[in-house]
């Protein structure tokens, strides 16, 4: 099933956000030092991050299958 453009796109943002917070986290326990927020919140962030990239995919299907109909 094809899912709209628009919600591959924001998919596709959240799953980037979620990619950009692991890598800060990363860093941050790398440097040993909290860059703007704890290593803790980051990962809850990638967390919230990729269920909504999840949302949007299955929503997307739903949607497509509507439509199908």
């Amino acid at each position: 099933m094809q899912v709209g453009r628009r919600r591959q796109m924001l998919a596709r943002l959240a799953a980037a956000a979620s990619a950009l917070s692991v890598l800060l986290a990363i860093i941050s326990r790398l440097t040993g030092t909290i860059i703007v927020v704890t290593q803790t919140s980051y990962m809850s962030f990638a967390t919230v991050a990729i269920i909504f990239a999840v949302y949007f995919v299955v929503d997307g299907w739903a949607d497509a299958s509507r439509k199908a109909r």
